[in-house]
């Protein structure tokens, strides 16, 4: 029995991996009981009498279920929300996941395991990326978790952080559910892992994956073109022109494009990241005639019509909306000033990354950008960055603050309150 016992402690103490899973499972059993526990709570308090599975697989979850169940259909007179507004590759893994049970689990139990497995790995990966953050990837100095500098152990606390962020910060439980998030939030955390690796073939690999989870994936190639810029800058032992001086820079940027061209592998891994949303297109081509019809459908969720971006905020934060909107405004406002340091942190292919995906749902309305922003994974390492350089009492109160925050959303989730959705 000791012999076992010794051997798991070196286990523990030698293999870095494992270490990172034990410490991330430990979090996320914690997320989850507290998940479980509101389900009783919110049953009396409401009067309901729903199951864990019911509670948490609201909204859109159905339309998922459905899709496991019965493929892509027509929309109704009854509901004009045609299901194909949902991208294919989500779908896809629970189908098979449920099929290896002979259709004995049930849809939603089928998605949350799915979900649950897909956040771990995402949280797994991205503990490795902050093991090292600032030497691996930004502005050459390591994040170090103030107040921890001392302590043994304290890579723990670093991974301990980033998987609350990433198991119960606001709007976590959306990774939890029946819901795109935690796939579209693992294949993005492993694009981004690869290419912090310069592994491009790999992270283009996992982009192509994510545009088939959603059609904001396809934007993973500016991430791996721009870290591709500035390997070959270092390569070449040369410095970015400053933008004033335009024809150097645009001779700076053919010089690169022409570098590029002789790397068919580099190509390669470029072109193949928008194929998710390619393939989908082409199935849609042929489904219903329109390969736009992903986008063409969401008029059934969205039919305002207000000046792109600019205009949306405008409307939104001057109250010019309903309330809940303003809120969305206002976290639109945040996130791009969060997004604003990550670039002063020289986080700049993520920054980007997350810039362009916000822009993208606010051409047409703030209505849901909080999970959103959230989804796109990088915001998690911009919250970590904040969080590890506070004070260490400042940075548990922060931590507390979301937790607690999370439990009160989970209580609304629960009883459909779409409010701050």
């Amino acid at each position: 029995m000791s012999k076992i016992k010794d051997k798991s402690r070196r286990l523990l103490k030698e293999n870095v991996n494992f270490r990172i899973l034990m410490t991330i499972l430990m979090v996320w059993g914690l997320s989850r009981l507290i998940m479980i526990a509101l389900v009783p709570i919110t049953n009396l308090i409401c009067d309901t009498h729903k199951d864990f599975a019911v509670s948490i697989n609201v909204w859109d979850a159905e339309h998922y279920a459905d899709i496991m169940k019965y493929g892509y259909t027509y929309p109704t007179d009854v509901d004009p929300q045609a299901n194909w507004a949902f991208f294919p590759l989500y779908p896809l893994i629970c189908m098979f996941v449920r099929a290896l049970s002979f259709n004995h689990l049930s849809a939603y139990v089928t998605g949350m395991i799915v979900s649950n497995i897909c956040i771990i790995i995402a949280a797994f990966y991205s503990a490795k990326i902050v093991t090292d953050l600032g030497l691996n990837y930004g502005d050459g100095k390591k994040v170090k978790l103030r107040g921890s500098e001392s302590k043994e152990g304290k890579v723990e606390y670093s991974w301990i952080l980033i998987s609350i962020l990433l198991f119960a910060s606001p709007y976590a439980f959306y990774a939890g559910s029946t819901y795109t998030e935690s796939l579209f939030i693992m294949t993005i955390a492993l694009s981004f892992y690869n290419i912090i690796k310069k592994n491009y073939l790999a992270a283009g690999f996992f982009a192509m994956l994510t545009s088939a989870t959603r059609i904001v994936g396809c934007i993973l190639v500016f991430p791996i073109i721009i870290e591709m810029f500035f390997d070959w800058i270092r390569l070449e032992d040369r410095k970015i022109p400053h933008i004033k001086d335009f024809k150097k820079f645009c001779r700076c940027l053919w010089d690169f494009i022409l570098y590029e061209l002789k790397r068919p592998v580099d190509i390669f891994s470029v072109m193949i990241a928008p194929l998710g949303t390619f393939a989908y297109m082409f199935f849609l081509r042929i489904f219903c005639g329109d390969p736009w019809a992903f986008m063409h459908v969401q008029i059934a969720w969205r039919d305002d019509n207000y000046f792109p971006i600019i205009g949306v905020l405008w409307k939104a934060c001057t109250g010019q909306l309903e309330l809940r909107y303003t809120y969305m405004g206002w976290f639109c406002i945040v996130a791009f000033a969060l997004y604003g340091y990550m670039i002063y942190r020289k986080y700049i292919s993520m920054a980007i990354f997350g810039i362009i995906a916000l822009l993208i749902p606010l051409t047409s309305h703030v209505m849901s950008t909080p999970r959103f922003i959230i989804g796109v994974w990088v915001t998690y390492i911009g919250v970590y960055d904040l969080l590890a350089r506070m004070p260490k009492i400042l940075r548990v109160l922060i931590t507390t603050a979301l937790i607690v925050i999370e439990s009160f959303m989970i209580f609304y989730w629960y009883q459909e309150f779409y409010w701050f959705m």
